[in-house]
């Protein structure tokens, strides 16, 4: 498994990366976003941690996989006509694998949290129905999503739930946090095979230390996931995985 010291950087990566985007931004058109959106409007930030996940599905020296992280990654959608995806993983011109890095940061939790939750859960209905359709071929794709959110004040404390609503939100918000809200969310995502597997970090700004608030979202369990695809992949004899992918 990954030493959780090449996590660590990658994390410490991600806030690097942020002040690099927030310095650069505008330095062409001459135009700054305001406050923090400087820095993640970039899209760069999570190049770090992307690179350690590309390292992981690159590291069985059996079977030949190509893993991209860069340029354009767009795939066929059901509700759209291409998905540009973070990180794709195909063997011999078949899509074997797909995955999403989001962050999120301080101050504005509350709008951000329902973007970034709208944004994975409209991603997970758009591609399960593709993969219905059979945009994909008979080999269903395996599709993971990492987040990292910081651990400030705000993302630590309980959130009010809307009250006077026709029917009572369901009892597990009441006093969770913005963290503990993506928690519930990614799991049920996991659970519902919405996704294969998920991996939820925080981390508080400009610190490598990170914390995993779920077991079933740690990185050890998205790395086992990972590696347990490759497993799958190379135990397919040649002549099904033509079949499947044809």
């Amino acid at each position: 498994m990954t030493p959780s010291e090449v996590w660590q950087a990658a994390v410490l990566g991600y806030w690097k990366g942020l002040t690099l985007q927030q310095a650069k931004q505008g330095t062409v058109s001459g135009i700054k976003d305001a406050g923090n959106r400087a820095a993640v409007t970039g899209g760069k930030q999570m190049d770090a941690l992307q690179d350690v996940v590309a390292g992981i599905w690159r590291s069985d020296p059996e079977i030949d996989l190509e893993v991209r992280t860069t340029g354009h990654n767009e795939l066929p959608a059901y509700f759209r006509p291409a998905k540009n995806w973070d990180l794709l993983v195909l063997h011999r011109n078949a899509l074997v694998a797909a995955m999403e890095f989001k962050s999120q940061r301080g101050p504005s939790f509350g709008n951000n949290f329902n973007n970034r939750t709208e944004e994975a859960l409209g991603l997970a209905a758009d591609s399960q129905m593709a993969v219905e359709r059979g945009l994909f071929g008979t080999l269903k794709p395996w599709f993971g999503f990492i987040m990292l959110v910081e651990r400030a004040p705000k993302s630590i404390v309980p959130v009010r739930v809307p009250v006077g609503m026709p029917f009572p939100a369901d009892a597990v918000f009441f006093g969770a946090s913005y963290i503990d809200r993506y928690r519930i969310f990614f799991e049920r995502m996991v659970a519902e095979n919405n996704y294969d597997a998920a991996a939820l970090l925080t981390a508080e700004a400009g610190s490598a230390a990170y914390a995993e608030p779920s077991p079933v979202l740690s990185l050890a369990n998205l790395e086992a996931a990972i590696r347990a695809r490759i497993a799958y992949i190379k135990a397919l004899p040649d002549s099904v995985f033509h079949a499947m992918t044809r």
